[in-house]
């Protein structure tokens, strides 16, 4: 009975409309630390937003930069749900790895990006985007301070 039932679920998610663009590329700039007791940097985001489209879900691929130097690369998913006035709220996921380590010790280099993001039409192709952020190891290793970062910015989709 078990099996069947895995089986069903299977080709249920299987048979989930895809749909594919040829994607979209974003730019963000930010505060990075946004606690009360830690120094602000500025933050700089890039983002390559794939076409493929499952269900609400769209991968990505990007890296976030800091002016204290951390950089980070990393790759994830983003749950695109649509409201109204074409506005998009859009939770996402993303592993990754420090690049580069700056001014701050985050603990290992694995760190897990988990992200809001708030995005609204502004031309046919271009979106405006407020996103906020926190980037931590998962208690993998220690410390674990975590940072958050504030970004505003724009996603071009591409021809």
């Amino acid at each position: 009975m078990t099996a069947r039932r895995w089986m069903l679920i299977a080709v249920l998610l299987g048979a989930a409309p895809v749909r594919a663009d040829p994607g979209a590329v974003g730019v963000f700039a930010g505060l990075w630390g946004l606690r009360a007791h830690e120094p602000h940097e500025v933050a700089v985001q890039i983002e390559y937003r794939f076409g493929v489209h499952w269900w609400w879900g769209r991968p990505l691929g990007g890296a976030l930069l800091s002016s204290e130097g951390t950089q980070i690369l990393y790759g994830g998913v983003l749950l695109e749900i649509p409201l109204p006035l074409g506005i998009l709220l859009t939770p996402g996921f993303a592993p990754g790895f420090r690049v580069l380590r700056g001014l701050r010790d985050l603990g290992g280099g694995i760190l897990f990006k988990s992200s809001i993001e708030v995005s609204f039409p502004l031309a046919p192709g271009l979106r405006g985007a407020l996103s906020f952020s926190h980037s931590s190891n998962a208690k993998l290793t220690a410390p674990n301070p975590g940072i958050e970062t504030l970004v505003i910015g724009f996603e071009l989709a591409l021809p």
